[in-house]
């Protein structure tokens, strides 16, 4: 009976997803994730659909393969164009991604992309 409960207190840790990469956000990465994207995916964000998508603020948390997945969905919206969307830029056209800001961003995530999928391996 103690092996038991002692079984079930100990397993749970080792069952838990492994932690992810550690998350770094260059300042120019990070100063157009916040002019650009975090107004949407954040915990306060505007759209339950842009936040169930992505959160910026939980990249850290996941796991391996959560954060595989979040940077490659980064790299193929940033190379698409498709983010910010199309409505929120006629809106607001400020909110467009400039070339510059697209390629740093997108560089970045495709750099954290490699480095989670050698993880993998």
């Amino acid at each position: 009976m103690g092996f038991l409960l002692a079984a079930l207190l100990v397993l749970p840790g080792f069952m838990a997803p492994d932690p992810g990469i550690k998350v770094k956000f260059p300042k120019k990465v990070n100063t157009t994730i916040q002019d650009k994207c975090y107004g949407c995916h954040s915990p306060e964000g505007r759209s339950e659909k842009a936040k169930n998508k992505l959160l910026w603020d939980n990249l850290a948390t996941m796991d391996f393969m959560a954060q595989r997945k979040a940077f490659a969905s980064i790299e193929k919206v940033i190379q698409e164009g498709t983010m910010p969307p199309k409505g929120m830029v006629e809106r607001n056209p400020d909110m467009k991604l400039t070339d510059k800001e697209a390629a740093k961003l997108e560089r970045w995530a495709s750099k954290m992309h490699r480095k989670v999928s050698k993880q993998l391996k």
